[in-house]
């Protein structure tokens, strides 16, 4: 038996609310297809660094929060949006930190970089059937103003915009539409396929290489 604690330091709020149901989905359905050996997970935790660095680089305040956490994870999820260049906010915004992580916390786990090319968004409005039963609908992708290919939707130029759409689309209520799409990130990050975002190059390439983590920490072959 193998447990497997999983982090998240992400770059706004909200982007916790959509991630952490969806990552804790993605190691297990990966660990159970994959792994030779029984694992248990953790919830994602969500990490924050403390006021007293808050004016320290990203990457400083990154290692505070890993560090503070220590015991806690052995994968810790560094997430940016990649806001059309994701290799710039990779050199940038992630790297840095990966590399303090794995010069300092070698020992505790496995830093990984998770970069959507644009915005987080741009997952959470690439599945159909998860917007349809999240929000309430029956309403077809096209009504819903969605994306006809996972290149489309990799190349929105305001993902965050599509996804507001997609839920004026649907008529909220004045209750709900006060809320905004906030609240249902949640239940979008539970939902959304796995395989549908397996389409998404941007994803792949994140999987893979949380796949290279875990094979790092020997819980994949």
């Amino acid at each position: 038996m193998h447990y497997l604690g999983i982090a998240l330091y992400a770059e706004g709020p909200t982007d916790y609310y959509f991630l952490r149901p969806l990552l804790q989905r993605l190691c297990e359905d990966i660990c159970l297809r994959e792994s030779p050996h029984s694992v248990e997970f953790s919830e994602v935790l969500a990490l924050d660094h403390s006021d007293k660095v808050k004016n320290a680089p990203r990457d400083e305040r990154i290692l505070e929060a890993a560090q503070a956490a220590r015991s806690a994870w052995r994968i810790l999820f560094v997430h940016t949006d990649g806001a059309n260049d994701p290799a710039r906010a990779r050199e940038q915004l992630v790297a840095p930190a990966l590399a303090l992580l794995q010069r300092e916390m070698a020992e505790d786990g496995c830093g990984v970089a998770l970069i959507p090319i644009r915005e987080t968004e741009t997952w959470a409005v690439w599945d159909g059937d998860a917007l349809r039963q999240v929000f309430g609908t029956t309403l077809s992708d096209q009504a819903l103003g969605l994306a006809v290919n996972a290149n489309l939707v990799e190349s929105m130029t305001d993902p965050k915009a599509a996804l507001n759409q997609a839920f004026y689309a649907t008529e909220p209520s004045a209750r709900r539409k006060k809320q905004g799409v906030s609240p249902m990130l949640n239940a979008l990050g539970e939902q959304v396929s796995l395989e549908r975002l397996r389409q998404i190059a941007g994803f792949a390439q994140f999987e893979t290489e949380l796949k290279q983590a875990l094979r790092q920490l020997k819980i994949l072959r």
